[in-house]
């Protein structure tokens, strides 16, 4: 993920959420080898799939597919296409 940029708080918490993970699989948890446990918040963001797909998402790359497939469209998809940007926006 080239462009997320989280504080040392962030990365930590992360880091012990993966390790909690790892441990888990193996049938013990991070307080089993006295480690501190990630923030309870975080534990619940991480745990919803959609925000951890959005996380993933490679902006530049969408940028990309969005300028290649606009330029795509017929007069009447443009028409369409900018309507709901607009309503949107």
């Amino acid at each position: 993920m080239p462009n997320l940029i989280l504080s040392n708080d962030q990365l930590k918490n992360y880091v012990l959420y993966e390790l909690e993970q790892l441990f888990n699989d193996a049938a013990t948890t991070l307080q089993d080898h006295k480690l501190p446990m990630p923030n309870g918040q975080l534990l619940i963001e991480i745990r919803n799939k959609l925000l951890r797909e959005k996380l993933n998402y490679d902006l530049a790359d969408l940028k990309s597919q969005h300028s290649l497939n606009l330029s795509l469209l017929n007069n009447g998809q443009k028409i369409i296409y900018d309507s709901v940007v607009a309503a949107v926006l």
